[in-house]
């Protein structure tokens, strides 16, 4: 059986209209969540793109890939999906819209073809074509259609090989700057004249409700551009008579958040918004269809599932577990708990930890060092006087701490701010039983369930031997002039810390 791993990079779970989102945006993925399964409490292993992608291939845990900071290199001693399926007989190709999953990071390992499309001659010279920003005469963001020319031309020429195939399609159409046509921006209002275009650094840009609203109608534009031209990836896969015979796996490699909790973007704090990702499979042969499952999951159990499913021996090393248990339905639920890790991107001391549980959600954050949190508070002060300038930004940014009541409004004006300061690590506690928001950490009442939390985290600290994050070495392939060339490609992508 063929395997297609195909990530939409910043999908939220609740983007989804056939599992409850009121927008119509996604009609293919609607008919994938028919015709296959969906887990409905899947969950990222990170925050942002390069440690989940690692994750994903390893299933390990942030800590023990080895990425942390933005060009950290892969531990060269993690388990591989790609060479375990290559040492299986499977051809391995990827197509790749983003740096931060790709040859020059180390994340060729195991494959026959590992395509950097985003600096690919003639996928710029696609994009100008359309008159999207390139990035110079280096790199551009490449749309899905521009992966999946080349991923349609690789099926073609291996014409009639019997040898199975795993392909990853790594798209980025989800992911600001959102570069749909117009058409795609059904919802967007005609008449907004504001800063808010899509291109660029679009997040930055929000200054009022509207601007905020216009941010999101282009998300969604986004992805209904996204699931359209998978839709057209599917009807090909038919027309040469292999979609039946493909394991097809569309995950988000991690979230987005809106300002939900004053905050927009990814890889800025381990909220529901942040590490929620749909996760839909389709496999006639191997799945039941039409079958939802509101089991905890997690990214790092892809890689053991696809080999269960390919009826290949399973790897002990391997952190995460096979679902097959969820849709033969001899189990309800395959984890306890989920250990989620968000390294920051910029400095390595800066990272948070989860443990969830069907119920509960335990957080710990460690700040990054002083001179960083000096220049954080004052950043996040110069935020706050702007909104005297911008009072339309002020619910944005602060509404959540409105709606804490007196006493919380108190503690995030006075306390956390000076606790920040000091390098105090914060513990948070939310029973999303009742508050799926995450708006009241109850720590302070329920010190006992913490402690039992926390003892997740602890378990794995031992089993990996405490093993830090990152070695500080750089991704392997990126000599000087390629991270110097690359640099206005992370930024446009939000990746370079301002």
């Amino acid at each position: 059986m063929n395997v297609i791993l195909y990530v939409m990079d910043c999908l939220r779970a609740d983007r989804i209209h056939a599992l409850g989102y009121a927008r119509d945006c996604t009609p293919n993925l609607d008919r994938m969540c028919a015709q296959g399964v969906a887990f409905t409490n899947a969950y990222s292993n990170s925050g942002w793109t390069a440690p989940s992608g690692a994750s994903i291939f390893s299933s390990q845990h942030p800590s023990r890939t080895g990425i942390h900071k933005m060009r950290d290199a892969l531990n060269a001693d993690m388990p591989w999906l790609p060479e375990m399926l290559k040492g299986a007989g499977y051809q391995a190709v990827a197509f790749s819209g983003v740096y931060q999953v790709s040859a020059l990071r180390g994340f060729n390992r195991g494959f026959d073809l590992f395509e950097d499309t985003f600096k690919d001659p003639e996928t710029i010279r696609r994009c100008k074509d359309r008159g999207q920003d390139s990035r110079g005469d280096d790199y551009c963001l490449p749309l899905s259609e521009d992966l999946h020319v080349k991923a349609l031309r690789w099926l073609d020429a291996r014409g009639d090989s019997y040898d199975p195939f795993f392909m990853l399609i790594w798209s980025i159409d989800t992911h600001e700057p959102f570069r749909q046509p117009d058409s795609y921006n059904k919802e967007a209002d005609p008449g907004y004249t504001g800063p808010v275009d899509g291109r660029g650094r679009p997040f930055s840009r929000v200054r009022n409700r509207a601007d905020l609203q216009q941010l999101i109608d282009l998300y969604d534009g986004s992805l209904r551009y996204q699931d359209e031209k998978f839709g057209e990836l599917v009807a090909e896969l038919e027309k040469r008579g292999i979609l039946d015979e493909t394991l097809i796996i569309v995950v988000g490699d991690h979230g987005e958040m809106f300002f939900e909790h004053g905050l927009a973007g990814h890889g800025k704090f381990p909220w529901e918004e942040e590490i929620r990702v749909p996760l839909i499979m389709r496999a006639p042969q191997v799945l039941p269809q039409g079958k939802r499952y509101d089991a905890l999951v997690q990214t790092i159990d892809i890689a053991p599932t696809v080999l269960d499913a390919c009826g290949l021996e399973p790897e002990k090393r391997f952190r995460g577990k096979s679902l097959r248990p969820l849709w033969e339905e001899s189990s309800r639920q395959v984890h306890d708990a989920l250990v989620i890790e968000v390294p920051f991107p910029f400095h390595r001391q800066e990272h948070a930890r989860v443990v969830r549980t069907p119920d509960w959600k335990y957080i710990e954050y460690s700040p990054p060092p002083f001179g960083v949190r000096v220049r954080k508070y004052f950043k996040e002060l110069g935020r706050a006087l702007s909104t005297v300038a911008r009072p339309g930004v002020l619910p944005i940014l602060y509404g959540h701490h409105f709606r804490k009541g007196v006493g919380g409004l108190l503690k995030a004006a006075y306390i956390d701010p000076y606790l920040f300061l000091a390098g105090v690590p914060t513990r948070r506690l939310y029973y999303l039983k009742k508050d799926p928001g995450e708006k009241k950490s109850v720590l302070g009442a329920e010190a006992e369930t913490a402690g039992k939390l926390r003892s997740f985290l602890e378990a794995l600290d031992k089993a990996s031997g405490a093993r830090n994050a990152g070695d500080g070495a750089k991704a392997a392939g990126n000599g000087q002039s390629e991270e110097e060339k690359i640099e206005a490609h992370l930024r446009e992508l939000g990746y370079v810390d301002d």
